[in-house]
């Protein structure tokens, strides 16, 4: 009597790497029709054993899988029983490896991830007749279908130059499919640095598992480290070398001349009716006309970042209807020259970075929200569409425009809400900003655009 051959149970792990939170924030950035449960990350579970898509395919036990990065599958489904034994399917995840298919440099967020490979594992490389769900499978088109996604695709496009797939996975018992790499390192760019942008669907950061009972903290908990974010600070324009050229031009009486004086020293203590003063004489000179409104603007952009010696007595009256008058002069088109439109971002800027609280309804009244409309106006002069978009004077607009867009977001992520509504001001920046990045050619003005998008997702 011929002998049965031996079959083996095969597994797919299914978790969700977002931690529960997938459902309500995708709602908010992808739309209600474009609406997911989840953001998977799925493997194979078989020979006692977690295979998955890594840096390159890889495999250790599933207890040291989900040890190592603090999550649990949310479901196991069962695809069926395989007459594969245990070398002949590792022989099957080394020749894909050696032959590009779920290779070290092959992984792409669309079309070749970690879901990808585990519905090739299951149906090619163990023959089953089973393989991961469909609604997994078709999840990246779902969201290159909603709005958001025609907007952000180039974006994460761009991130994949790299190709390269990473793994978190450490310590000994663990196995590959990787090629056989040369014993000399061609490239001193660091493959976890590159990895994080290049594989978000397998970049799962290693953290202790937070506990069923404490259901609460869980987002908080999981929430990857932005450790170049964390130490960025506002951006200021803080140049106080331009201070005497502009006390010439304007040519203020005497006692107002040592009150602008003291702009170019940030040590001097300063009264609040002395920082009033300058706010009302700077109005002024902008109210005489466009002969000297650049030099008033400059001086301006340091006066908001000014505060009185004693604490207790702040007022932000004036500082308020300085902005305000800025931002009322950049909505009304009344500031032609770009030099000038420059200067009044770097004043509204610098404002919104500093650490006094501002007054945004004085701008047109309470029924209308003008720190959208303000944002919008940010959106607008820092289009690299626009005609002449290589002129210095362009670059240096759509620079000083961008620095406001990333302070607002800074602003508008200390709010402290913690709600899962998301504020209209933060859907324009957001959405502005990835809409400008794929045009953009000026580094400067990028890296703040992707700067102002990290600060509100980080946020999330």
């Amino acid at each position: 009597m011929s002998q049965l051959p031996t079959t083996h149970d095969v597994h797919l792990a299914i978790y969700d790497l977002s931690m529960g939170m997938a459902r309500g924030l995708s709602a908010q950035f992808l739309g209600p029709q474009h609406t997911v449960e989840i953001i998977p990350h799925t493997a194979i579970i078989a020979y006692g054993k977690e295979y998955y898509f890594g840096q390159g395919i890889e495999w250790c036990s599933p207890s040291e899988f989900r040890a190592t990065r603090g999550i649990h599958p949310i479901d196991v489904q069962l695809l069926g029983r395989t007459a594969k034994s245990e070398r002949q399917f590792e022989d099957w995840c080394r020749e894909q490896a050696a032959n590009g298919n779920f290779g070290m440099q092959s992984y792409d967020f669309f079309h070749r991830n970690c879901n990808n490979f585990s519905e090739e594992a299951a149906r090619r490389g163990l023959r089953l007749e089973k393989g991961v769900p469909r609604w997994i499978l078709e999840l990246p088109q779902k969201f290159l279908n909603s709005p958001m996604g025609m907007v952000v695709r180039p974006v994460l496009e761009q991130m994949q130059i790299s190709n390269t797939a990473p793994t978190n996975l450490t310590g000994g018992g663990t196995g590959s499919a990787r090629a056989t790499q040369p014993s000399y390192a061609p490239s001193t760019i660091s493959t976890s640095a590159v990895a994080a942008d290049a594989n978000p669907w397998a970049n799962i950061s290693a953290a202790t598992p937070t506990p069923a009972t404490q259901p609460s903290s869980l987002a908080k908990q999981a929430s990857p480290a932005t450790p170049q974010l964390d130490k960025q600070t506002a951006l200021l324009s803080t140049d106080t070398g331009v201070v005497k050229v502009c006390i010439d031009r304007l040519k203020p009486e005497q006692k107002q001349s040592g009150l602008l004086s003291k702009l170019a020293d940030t040590e001097t203590s300063w009264t609040q009716q002395d920082i009033d003063s300058v706010h009302r004489y700077l109005r002024s000179v902008v109210n005489k006309g466009a002969e000297h409104v650049s030099f008033a603007f400059m001086l301006l952009r340091l006066a908001v970042l000014r505060q009185p010696t004693c604490s207790d007595m702040i007022s932000i009256e004036e500082q308020s209807q300085s902005t305000s008058h800025v931002a009322n002069l950049l909505l009304g088109g009344k500031l032609n020259s770009l030099a000038t439109r420059s200067m009044a971002w770097c004043v509204l800027s610098n404002a919104m970075g500093s650490t006094q609280p501002l007054d945004w309804d004085s701008f047109a009244g309470k029924e209308s929200c003008e720190l959208t409309r303000v944002i919008d106006q940010a959106l607008s002069d820092s289009d690299p569409a626009e005609d002449g978009a290589s002129l210095p004077s362009h670059v240096l607009l759509r620079q000083s425009a961008a620095a406001f867009l990333y302070n607002s977001a800074r602003r508008v992520t200390d709010t402290g809400n913690e709600g899962t509504d998301l504020s209209e001001c933060t859907m324009s920046i957001l959405l502005g900003c990835f809409e400008h990045l794929h045009e953009e050619s000026d580094v400067t003005t990028r890296k703040r655009h992707y700067m102002a998008i990290g600060e509100l997702l980080k946020s999330r």
